[in-house]
């Protein structure tokens, strides 16, 4: 198969494109001029890569019509929910028109292109604990920018595929971390100040936001895994929640994360990394996608989280 990967070179591209390769698919790839290809590094003679903004729609729409791939899985995109609060234009801008640009490029062409078009449980927003574990047909009530740009994207691909025809599928992605994950998020913020003070680089403090939130985590592994038998055997216009179905709060992510240094470190709440609006629970309901497609998670989260650490040790020379 001829494969689009939009946002190739990040955290989840990279990931998604090693399996693609063993399925001996030509994977092609967007990138954003100027983004790092260190995720990719070791593969990137193996790819298609193209530097493109998806934002600008002669351009995205160029690179499709070339490659003419079979399927699209749309990566790209503003990913952080904490910088969305200070950055809500750049957040629309790149999560709701690169999705619209994409959908409307492929509706214009004469080839049947299936896209994947990757959500997020933030669309979900503050949901009652009557309503977790959450489905599907729970509500759309996001309450941060991300999730407000995530939820618009998902209903913009239910659009295209009832109005237009155009095969596109939703996945709705939990909490998901892993090795190559930036900071920026909780559990590679935790990981890298750990390796940076067993490097002697940091004090012997992690600084931390509000632990009590509770979220549904997945190894990124198992989430691109989910992704393929998406493209496999998912239905056109249908949502599937990509879940491990399981709540941990962020204390107990930490206190693993801890147990596995010989560090003695302290925790010290710092109060800008807190949100304006934080969920205090999401915790996802993967019934759907068990029975449409097969999958479940299979690694477990010990090993998620230790192999998160040493990716970071290994970053800052603590091996």
């Amino acid at each position: 198969m001829k494969v689009l990967i939009t946002g190739i070179a990040g955290f989840v591209g990279s990931h998604l494109v090693e399996k693609l390769l063993k399925k001996k698919d030509e994977v092609f790839g967007t990138y954003l001029p100027g983004e790092s290809l260190e995720n990719i590094q070791n593969i990137r003679l193996s790819l298609h890569l193209s530097g493109c903004d998806i934002t600008q729609f002669d351009q995205l729409s160029r690179l499709v019509k070339r490659i003419q791939p079979d399927l699209i899985y749309h990566l790209a995109a503003f990913s952080s929910v904490g910088k969305s609060f200070t950055h809500p234009l750049e957040t629309i801008k790149t999560n709701v028109y690169g999705t619209l640009y994409l959908l409307e490029i492929v509706r214009s062409l004469k080839k049947q292109i299936k896209i994947l078009v990757v959500g997020s449980s933030d669309m979900y927003g503050k949901v009652l604990p009557r309503d977790i574990p959450i489905t599907e047909n729970t509500p759309l009530s996001p309450v941060s920018p991300y999730g407000v740009s995530k939820a618009t994207c998902d209903l913009l691909a239910y659009q295209y595929c009832k109005s237009y025809g155009v095969y596109v599928i939703r996945a709705r992605s939990f909490n998901h971390t892993g090795p190559r994950q930036r900071t920026g998020f909780v559990i590679p913020d935790f990981a890298s100040q750990i390796a940076q003070i067993e490097a002697g680089l940091l004090p012997p403090v992690l600084k931390v936001g509000n632990l009590s939130a509770k979220r549904d985590l997945s190894d990124v592994r198992d989430v691109v895994r989910a992704y393929v038998k998406l493209m496999q055997r998912g239905k056109a216009g249908e949502a599937y929640n990509i879940c491990s179905q399981q709540g941990y709060s962020i204390k107990n992510m930490l206190k693993v994360l801890l147990s596995l240094s010989k560090k003695k470190i302290t925790v010290k709440l710092d109060k800008k990394r807190s949100r304006p609006s934080e969920i205090p629970v999401l915790v996802g309901d993967n019934t759907k996608i068990r029975k449409t497609v097969g999958w479940k998670p299979e690694i477990p989260l010990e090993r998620t989280l230790k192999e998160t650490l040493d990716y970071w040790r290994k970053r800052y020379k603590v091996f």
